[in-house]
């Protein structure tokens, strides 16, 4: 087995250091483990502080994130993740993107409140002047956090970054967020809860590399820094235009309670996806820069995230995607019972966005790390473009679209890096189509399943239970008769993980092992 990723327990030389196949799947798995933690306590606090809010106030908070995670980009131009990429890392380095993190940071924060009133004035609500001020202050917490995270992520600390995370969503959501909602607070809990977060989630990550606060302006490998950063700043703000257009002309055309039901279903697929992603393409970005020249490693690492979507992330969703008022009912309440109609598209257009998520380190670190922006600029423009005929049709037709529309960009983005990487889309092809057949299967079954006369005491839960527990169990079984449908990488991969299970779990999971030829 040569895949990138697979060659846990490597001990280092030609794979790009000491240990870099032990310490990428150690971060996998504190990523992982602590990325699950996470995803729970998210949705959690997302759906009780929806449920005590409702989509009106989501719909104001809706406003505000929009416009911070644009200004995002704006106060990290790419500095910091160039920390990533760099083959070596000094604190002359670190000094001058940690200074112009904080001059963009302030410039942007300063932005922000300044142009509070024309923002609120375009999105048709006025509340969001107040909310937008207070919650300008992000962009400079955002800003100062961004070295010590990619710090961390270079050296793969996973550990100490999910810590972090954790501890500081709990603070946040579930410590002053979620008691300010019970109190009456309304959308100020929301923004309360996020400030919070970021600002602890600052301090402990810093405390994890505590490097140097002394302000560096210029020295001689800053253009060649500035130029990377350049790159990173024109891809995200591309990708940005993206990924939230559709919200931002939700935003202009419809009223706050219809960006409540759209932002907030967006968001509750989302965030474990993003979570995922956040854990798996570091990862990856880090491990294939530093065996950037073995294309067979490169290529193997690749398919085995192209069968774990496939075949693991794929399949949630599409159950999902045919239970979507079973999963609404379930966990927000009738008041948001609207929403289904939304979470069908947004559901399948969730597998597509974390492939598109992991193909991007190909380009990068295949030296063409403007081939994403080129890609996309003209994607951007037509996405724009859609979003704006969707909306005159309706709410549902833009969710619709952006499915498409993801089809489009993930088909795009895979064939330029199989271009770039020489990768036949027959292997991708044999890596993809048995996953791609577990989810039409799992999700016919659990469309069955939710269509099946229950009697009128069985509620969503139990409806999405037995969906659940009949589709998994499908899922394993068909594994267990054609083991063929997992290609070698994934099945390696699930054994290893199956191995750290109790005794009796792992011998029943030991098909996983098997031969599927």
């Amino acid at each position: 087995m040569t895949s990138l990723v697979a060659t846990v327990g490597a001990d280092g030389g030609a794979d790009g250091g000491p240990g870099l196949g032990k310490r990428s799947l150690s971060a996998v798995f504190w990523g992982g483990g602590g990325t699950v933690l996470r995803m729970l306590l998210q949705i959690s606090a997302q759906v009780v502080l929806a449920r005590l809010l409702g989509p009106e106030q989501y719909g104001i908070f809706a406003i505000g994130a929009i416009v911070v995670s644009f200004s995002a980009f704006l106060s990290d131009i790419g500095l910091a993740y160039g920390l990533i990429q760099k083959a070596e890392v000094t604190q002359r380095d670190i000094r001058f993107v940690f200074t112009w993190q904080v001059v963009l940071g302030l410039l942007v924060m300063a932005g922000v409140w300044l142009g509070a009133q024309p923002l609120a004035t375009y999105f048709g609500e006025p509340r969001a002047q107040a909310l937008l001020q207070a919650m300008s202050v992000l962009c400079l917490l955002n800003a100062l956090m961004a070295p010590s995270l990619n710090l961390l992520k270079r050296s793969l600390d996973f550990k100490r970054i999910q810590i972090a995370q954790l501890t500081s969503y709990v603070a946040g959501y579930v410590v002053v967020g979620i008691p300010m909602a019970m109190a009456g607070y309304q959308v100020w809990a929301l923004a309360a809860a996020w400030i919070v977060q970021s600002a602890l989630a600052l301090l402990l990550m810093y405390l994890g590399t505590r490097h140097q606060l002394r302000p560096l302006f210029w020295y001689e490998q800053a253009r060649a820094q500035a130029g990377y950063g350049g790159a990173v700043l024109a891809t995200n703000l591309v990708n940005w235009v993206v990924n939230n257009a559709d919200r931002v002309v939700v935003g202009r055309v419809f009223g706050s309670r219809e960006i409540g039901l759209y932002a907030t279903t967006y968001n509750f697929l989302y965030t474990p996806t993003a979570a995922a992603l956040g854990v798996l393409q570091p990862v990856f970005f880090s491990a294939s820069a530093r065996v950037a020249t073995e294309a067979q490693r490169i290529e193997s690492g690749y398919r085995l995230l192209l069968a774990f979507v496939a075949a693991i992330v794929l399949p949630v969703f599409a159950v999902a995607a045919v239970m979507s008022e079973s999963v609404i009912l379930l966990f927000y309440g009738p008041q948001w019972q609207a929403a289904a109609a939304l979470c069908r598209p947004i559901a399948l257009a969730m597998p597509l966005f974390m492939l598109w998520g992991l193909t991007t380190p190909l380009l990068w670190t295949g030296g063409k790390p403007l081939r994403e922006f080129q890609i996309q600029l003209p994607l951007a423009l037509l996405w724009c473009g859609v979003c704006v005929l969707a909306a005159r049709v309706s709410l549902e037709a833009m969710a619709w679209s952006v499915l498409a529309l993801s089809f489009l960009r993930c088909g795009l983005m895979v064939g330029a890096a199989a271009h770039l990487r020489g990768m036949p889309w027959r292997g991708l092809w044999a890596s993809a189509k048995g996953g791609l057949l577990l989810s039409v299967v799992m999700a016919s079954l659990a469309l069955l399943v939710d269509q099946a006369p229950w009697p009128l005491w069985v509620g969503a839960g139990l409806r999405l239970l037995a969906a659940a527990v009949v589709s998994g169990i499908t899922w394993l079984a068909l594994v267990r008769l054609w083991p063929a449908l997992l290609p070698p990488e994934l099945r390696q991969l699930l054994s290893r993980l199956c191995a750290k299970l109790p005794g009796r779990w792992r011998a029943r999971l030991a098909f996983l092992d098997r031969d599927g030829a």
